[in-house]
């Protein structure tokens, strides 16, 4: 069987799988494991289980369950509430204050966790609430709460930066350092779309309560108490990384011990939310290695099939040049993230991409930064949206899924101007691992 038909009878198996309602991760293994049957001798199964032995074995994959573990923690210790106040006091005051407030702890928290889905449902829970109260329009409030919980994408510690580290080989050091300019600068897009929006329609966003509004500064200072310990957090996780103390998995320990100390200043510690984390945290890492699993298996077995010299052949058959093939590679993970997990795209697409990169003299830290911001876009997506669906778990039932998508819009837009900016400036994900690192 030629390698075309083999890419095509891949790509209808799998969407065919996932159609009939069979998880992603079953259904990419699954049919890797037909394939290997159909095209090779049995025992070519035991040189895939080798390869998903050692991607598991791999001491920086460590750091995922340890951050995912981090993030329960701290999500039932209050610092999330502790963060939404601080800001609030400060943003409050101004019309859309609460939405822009939200964006800005949605950004800190993800300098702390990396954990998408862990953002959207706990300020889901804090502020859309507190928005829906004082009669914020729906877009906006539903809009600001999964867009900044994305953040968590591109503002280190992101999970998704230690998998594609891992993949590509790359460090996941200055990954981390990568990310800053273009999360803030997203961040900051994103609550520009906010006050032009409330300007634009007062009444989409009215002022809060006049106590609020006229607090004196000495009062709003005396709020950033709220921010010690989550600064203190982030600055322990990151600082620990960039200061060369710790590998991204030490720090990752770093951060549960600290979430745990937070837990036991805020009140907040029992051995029910340690429980309940650790549960949580088995649950999603068992998810993951099955995404792990399957994933590896697909490119390993597309990979002996010739599969990866036949996508690449194709690709620079296509003479595109070298920047004609960077933004075909950005439609073709646009176009995957309507339909597949960010670590399917990953396994599926990097290991693809990342050697034609490399031929054309990119640098695979950058391209790990274009890769995280199409992410982002693909979060907010449809259909598949995973920042929709973490939102409607939380949402009143009035609130459909049709709603959501509608106020993601205008964010999933501002995305693909922020992912432009991206690829066409590599310089402002490049300076500060250039200034701190390699220089």
């Amino acid at each position: 069987m030629s390698i075309e038909w083999i890419s095509i009878l891949i790509v209808v198996g799998m969407v065919l799988l996932m159609a009939l309602g069979l998880p992603l991760a079953w259904s990419i293994g699954a049919v890797a494991v037909a394939f290997v049957l159909y095209l090779f001798d049995p025992s070519v199964m035991m040189m895939l289980v080798s390869r998903v032995f050692d991607m598991s074995m791999n001491y920086t994959l460590m750091s995922v369950p340890l951050f995912v573990l981090m993030a329960g923690l701290l999500q039932r210790a209050g610092i999330a509430d502790q963060l939404f106040r601080a800001v609030n006091v400060w943003a409050g005051g101004v019309r859309g204050g609460i939405a822009i407030g939200t964006i800005i702890a949605n950004a800190i928290m993800a300098s702390m966790v990396g954990i998408i889905g862990a953002e959207i449902v706990t300020f889901g829970l804090i502020a859309l609430p507190e928005m829906l109260n004082k009669k914020y329009d729906y877009k906006l409030a539903l809009g600001s709460i999964a867009a900044g919980g994305g953040l968590a994408t591109l503002i280190p510690p992101s999970v998704v930066f230690i998998v594609y580290g891992m993949t590509a080989g790359v460090s996941v050091g200055e990954l981390f350092l990568a990310g800053v300019g273009p999360g803030l600068l997203l961040a900051g897009m994103f609550i520009s779309y906010v006050i032009f929006h409330c300007w634009r329609h007062p009444e989409a966003a009215p002022l809060v309560a006049e106590e609020l509004r006229d607090m004196s500064v000495k009062e709003k200072l005396a709020t950033l108490k709220e921010l010690i310990l989550p600064l203190c957090i982030a600055g322990g996780v990151l600082g620990s990384i960039y200061a060369g103390l710790a590998t991204p998995s030490e720090a990752a320990g770093v951060g549960v011990m600290l979430a745990l100390i937070s837990a036991v200043v805020n009140r907040k510690f029992s051995f029910g939310m340690v429980r309940d984390s650790l549960y949580e945290t088995l649950r999603i890492s068992c998810m993951l290695s099955w995404l792990f699993f399957g994933a590896q298996t697909i490119i390993g077995a597309y990979t002996l099939a010739g599969g990866t010299t036949f996508v690449t052949n194709a690709l620079k058959a296509m003479d595109l040049g070298p920047w004609g093939t960077v933004i075909l590679m950005n439609f073709i993970w646009a176009f995957l993230g309507c339909f597949l997990d960010w670590i399917g795209i990953l396994f599926l697409t990097v290991p693809i991409f990342l050697p034609i990169i490399l031929d054309f003299g990119f640098d695979p830290v950058w391209f790990g930064v274009v890769y995280c911001m199409n992410m982002h876009l693909a979060y907010l997506t449809p259909p598949f949206a995973p920042s929709a669906f973490y939102l409607k778990s939380i949402t009143p039932p009035e609130v459909t899924m049709t709603q959501i998508y509608k106020a993601t819009m205008p964010y999933l837009w501002w995305t693909v101007v922020a992912n432009i900016v991206t690829v066409g400036w590599p310089g402002l994900s490049l300076w500060l691992p250039k200034l701190l690192i390699r220089h």
